[in-house]
């Protein structure tokens, strides 16, 4: 018997391309669920807990919370990193899980850097991993972020290493290419994916 749905957790480290590649799949009919977008919902939902962890400085001046302030704070130590995930992973989990049941696609991609770090892998019938040379996903991620050089590898150093990734993924896209190449990987990715039994 068919699958209902084949369930993908797309992942890469920061400046990978796994957002360009989780658009081409959407593209080509998959229902995509970006994990960030959820993160900032999340925020939204937890923020009184988050200012009394981190301050009221990371707030904006519409009392919002500021996402680049927050990184500098929480990406300043471990403690701190283990702190915020602490408090909005339950939160992305579940509002994740939520999307991927009320999908009605027969491909549901889960965009979202963190999988592994959230120990989310189970959930997944297949791992696909963005893979880009650290020097160019730190490049590609700071004129996309415009956070420093410095903040950039703080934030990587606090994910877990491409080779381990690597090794637990079902599917490795390598992204040093054009986009016209990384469109043809999702073009294969594609087909692999809507012909699974």
């Amino acid at each position: 018997m068919a699958k209902e749905k084949v369930i993908v957790g797309l992942t890469g480290n920061l400046g990978s391309g796994k957002s360009t590649l989780a658009e081409f799949l959407k593209e080509f009919g998959a229902d995509v669920i970006n994990a960030d977008s959820i993160g900032h919902e999340v925020l939204r939902r937890v923020r009184d807990q988050i200012v009394e962890r981190f301050g009221d400085d990371i707030l904006d001046e519409k009392g919002q919370i500021n996402r680049k302030a927050l990184a500098f704070k929480a990406f300043k130590d471990r403690e701190s990193v283990e702190a915020l995930n602490s408090i909005v992973k339950p939160h992305i989990i579940n509002l994740i899980d939520d999307l991927v049941k009320k999908s009605k696609a027969k491909v549901v991609v889960v965009d979202g850097a963190l999988i592994f770090e959230y120990h989310m892998e189970d959930y997944f019938d297949y791992i696909v991993y963005v893979y880009t040379p650290e020097g160019m996903s730190i490049e590609r991620f700071m004129k996309r972020t415009g956070y420093p050089r410095d903040m950039a590898e703080r934030i990587l150093s606090y994910q877990i290493p491409a080779s381990s990734k690597k090794e637990r993924s079902d599917f490795i896209i390598e992204n040093t290419g054009t986009i016209e190449d990384l469109k043809e990987k999702a073009k294969e990715l594609w087909e692999k994916l809507r012909n699974d039994p």
